[in-house]
């Protein structure tokens, strides 16, 4: 099992207003196996996600995607290299809502 980090880290504002950077599935799946505060569909899609791709690399970015999905679901800020996300990405992400 390598993990294969994502094309950029993504940063995610919690509820509390703390920042967290995730830069790939093992940091995502450890966070959303021992700290997630609520367990919607999209959430256990995103654990699914990442747990593939640390089998199988082919299978980061949709992790990465997944992740993205389950914060927008759990009410976090996400976004990429610290950046506020763009349209495009909320378009994409919402292919897995």
């Amino acid at each position: 099992m390598k993990e294969v980090p994502w094309r950029g880290p993504l940063w995610v504002t919690l509820q509390n207003g703390m920042r967290r950077q995730f830069c790939g599935p093992y940091d995502a799946l450890d966070f959303l196996e021992n700290e997630w505060p609520s367990h919607g569909p999209l959430h256990a899609r995103a654990v699914l996600a990442c747990r593939a791709a640390l089998h199988h690399a082919e299978y980061a970015s949709s992790a990465r995607n997944c992740f993205m999905a389950a914060c927008l679901e759990a009410s976090f800020a996400c976004s990429e290299a610290g950046n506020p996300r763009s349209r495009a990405e909320a378009k994409m992400v919402s292919r897995y809502r």
